[in-house]
């Protein structure tokens, strides 16, 4: 079976996929990954080969750019739908995070013919190497346009919620209570020009795909009535080589402090809360890592008890922890989760919504994922909430000791660990992915 895995191009994209790639592979499946020229280092360095479409001198930039005339169309919308409660957290992570990525590579029309480039080269790609599945990020919704345009079987990769199953049931169910919602909903409204473009009809299969795999406790899953296969999350973040001091296990507690990769990649401001955090940690009576880099760490003081480092593979770092401080994005919760540590998550009650920084780029004052992720930690007692808008130093050092001293927080962790593991592992998916397939592989 020929498999090909369709990508927005970011790291954060590329490493869940890791597992599941490799355990085609093994099975003696062809693989190829395919995306924007600006991930294909990254792909060929995990062992996969990259097949690299678009414009490469584009950067694509998702919610990092300014938004475009669409984002005035869907703030509209907004206010007309009123989503309240509940609904508008998952609301506005959609349209102020996952739309703007969607239009980097299938643009609303009007558009130039270079903005199309990336769906031309990937239909064109399909169209010759006839791939029996397309496994599509629901970011990259060209991968089933270039999948029905070629006839292949095609399923959406999550990476967190399904936003996109979820909004588009929002949008439906207030036309339908005749509430005067009009126009065309969203991502229909996004993946509509490439799918005209090719020929291919937009339609419920082509926007949500025939099945999605979700690696997602169901606890954590936005309602969506999609059919999902469950699969494990494996952590993966590439690999460096180990150092030396990371092997010696001291004498004192080790902590981690991860704020993210993506956050600091695509956004230039929001580490306001980065001093209070070293300030915190240096009080205790603790060894830390903190994977940040020089755009994070600007204007803080790191303590002695610190040792900051660019970058870490967590899979390397979390076992030798024993709490981990994070920013609430899914895969850094994800790779604690599947190691049984227990996670402080920075978290506020501020809008997802990120805003022009000074200069050039955006900012965001927390991640799009936070609430979510420490909702479900505190819900499992694997751990606290850290408030960095209302919680004081010591407020926040006070949470590090009650996570480090109480064995309840260690056993909440390894009831978040079998939720985990109550997932198939990728190697167990296989062999229903070739089912699959089978039953829906077309012809174009």
């Amino acid at each position: 079976m020929r498999v090909v895995f369709c990508l927005w191009p970011n790291a954060a994209h590329l490493y869940p996929l890791v597992p599941l790639a490799w355990a085609l592979q093994a099975e003696g499946h062809e693989v190829r990954v395919v995306s924007h020229h600006a991930l294909q280092e990254k792909t060929v360095a995990v062992g996969l080969p990259a097949v690299s479409v678009g414009n490469p001198d584009m950067i694509p930039m998702g919610p990092g750019n300014p938004y475009p005339e669409e984002r005035r169309q869907v703030a509209e919308l907004t206010e007309a739908l009123a989503p309240t409660g509940d609904e508008r957290d998952p609301w506005d992570v959609f349209t102020h995070f996952m739309l703007p990525s969607i239009w980097d590579f299938s643009p609303v029309e009007p558009a130039d013919e270079d903005r199309f480039r990336a769906v031309d080269d990937l239909v064109a790609f399909a169209r010759d190497w006839k791939p029996d599945l397309i496994l599509w990020d629901p970011c990259l919704p060209i991968g089933a346009v270039a999948a029905a345009a070629s006839g292949a079987a095609h399923a959406r990769l999550l990476w967190g919620q399904d936003y996109f199953g979820w909004s588009r049931n929002l949008f439906r169910s207030r036309q339908d209570a005749d509430s005067g919602i009009t126009g065309e909903e969203p991502l229909a409204a996004s993946v509509g020009p490439s799918a005209r473009r090719h020929g291919v009809a937009v339609d419920e299969e082509l926007l949500l795909g025939q099945w999605t795999l979700d690696p997602l406790p169901e606890a954590m899953r936005l309602p969506t009535g999609v059919p999902a296969v469950p699969v494990r999350w494996v952590p993966y973040s590439g690999q460096a080589a180990v150092p030396s001091w990371l092997r010696q296990s001291g004498d004192r507690p080790r902590v981690a402090l991860s704020l993210g990769l993506s956050q600091r990649m695509y956004l230039k401001g929001g580490w306001g809360h980065v001093p209070a955090l070293l300030e915190a940690l240096g009080g205790l009576d603790v060894d830390v890592v903190a994977t940040l880099d020089a755009t994070q760490l600007e204007g803080a003081s790191v303590p002695s008890n610190v040792r900051a480092v660019d970058y870490l593979p967590l899979n390397q770092l979390l076992p030798t922890c024993d709490a981990i401080i994070h920013h609430g994005g899914v895969g850094t919760f994800a790779a604690a989760a599947a190691m049984g540590t227990p996670q402080l998550i920075t978290d506020s009650d501020d809008e997802h919504g990120v805003t022009a920084a000074a200069g050039e780029g955006m900012e965001a004052s927390k991640h799009v994922e936070s609430s979510i992720t420490a909702e479900y930690v505190t819900s499992r007692d694997a751990g606290l909430r850290l408030d960095h808008r209302t919680q004081t130093v010591e407020d926040m050092r006070e949470s590090l000791r009650r996570v480090l001293k109480d064995p309840a927080f260690r056993r909440g962790a390894d009831r978040v660990r079998a939720e985990i593991l109550a997932s198939p592992a990728p190697s167990a998916v296989v062999a229903a992915l070739v089912e699959l397939t089978g039953l829906y592989k077309g012809t174009p």
